[in-house]
């Protein structure tokens, strides 16, 4: 049976096209299986910098390329070698904005319980995210926990340390938002002007933009011997900073640790997903089953995926009380 598909690609910056493609289903390899999405998260700083033509955080050609790694998916058939899901189950996967798809079975993120919500589940990986920036360093109950920027990332990152059992506070220039963190888990939530009148709060501080405004609050927030989490990217599409980024003040006198988080620290499989990922994903998807996550409140609205564009402009007007959105793919 030939299936056929689209796919969503960004040709250059805020040239989006539709390729259709076709896949082969009766040419399926003993370990492979096919799969049609229902939904796809938008991750809104990976996609809208590459939508708007930001520097490529690696070298190389940037355009064209695919956008978007949190998909979830119905399995329509599946390879004699593929004993972890059959036809029918839920699938959670890091590929890219697309109708349908074939991949190999260590490409499986997770098999998604019954009992999770598959639009919310479509959120598990930038709740990986955030759980991978927390895990920046070794944790101990009641550790002190800052996040800066309540984007979907740092709101993901709020919720994971309330579920670690540790205090946290929230810190933003957005004053639904610093309310919504409240309500997903941090004891305290501060305009980061105010922040910026602290020290020494934090053990752990994790920052999700790119802002060196927030990288300078992050110095003054972290106690000694404490950990600077990146999970943004400082300094990317804003040119240089006005204070030096090291300052011996802070990174010499606290005699501080900065973690690039995101990226596990760990060997990866042939298909190159990390085992800690899967466990991540694992234990977010059962926390999402057992209703202990409140993914809801980060999807800010439902876009046909034929209508990317405007969700990206929703996004990219930076309304204060906008999240993320989800790509719906089936009627």
């Amino acid at each position: 049976m030939i299936l056929s598909g689209s796919l969503i690609v960004l040709r250059k910056p805020k040239e989006i096209r539709f390729q259709k493609f076709a896949i082969d289903t009766d040419r399926l390899q003993s370990s492979e299986l096919v799969a049609k999405t229902l939904f796809s998260a938008i991750s809104p700083g990976t996609e809208t910098a590459a939508y708007t033509g930001k520097s490529p955080l690696k070298a190389g050609k940037a355009y064209p390329r695919v956008l978007g790694y949190c998909n979830v998916a119905t399995v329509l058939k599946t390879g004699k070698g593929v004993a972890s899901v059959k036809p029918g189950d839920l699938i959670l996967t890091n590929q890219s904005h697309r109708s349908i798809f074939k991949i190999h079975k260590n490409e499986l993120l997770a098999k998604i319980p019954k009992g999770a919500d598959p639009k919310q589940a479509a959120l598990a990986y930038l709740y990986n995210l955030g759980l991978n920036a927390v895990q920046a360093t070794p944790l101990k109950r009641g550790m002190s926990v800052a996040v800066i920027g309540l984007g979907v990332l740092g709101l993901a990152s709020v919720e994971m340390a309330k579920n670690l059992k540790l205090k946290t506070s929230a810190f933003s220039n957005s004053a639904p938002k610093l309310r919504l963190a409240k309500k997903l888990g941090a004891r305290s939530a501060f305009l980061k002007t105010r922040g910026m009148r602290m020290e020494k709060l934090a053990d752990l501080v994790v920052v999700t933009s790119d802002a060196w405004d927030d990288w300078q609050l992050a110095l003054r927030l972290v106690k000694k011997h404490g950990t600077i989490s990146a999970l943004g990217f400082p300094g990317r599409g804003v040119g240089s900073p006005r204070f030096n980024p090291l300052d011996p003040q802070y990174f010499y006198a606290k005699q501080i640790t900065i973690v690039p988080a995101g990226i596990p620290r760990e060997a990866k499989t042939d298909t190159g997903i990390a085992r800690g990922v899967k466990k991540n994903i694992q234990y977010i998807l059962r926390l999402l089953e057992r209703g202990k996550l409140k993914s809801k409140r980060l999807i800010s609205g439902t876009f046909d995926f034929r209508n990317i564009r405007k969700a990206y402009a929703g996004l990219l007007a930076h309304d204060q009380k906008t999240v993320t959105y989800i790509l719906q793919w089936q009627d």
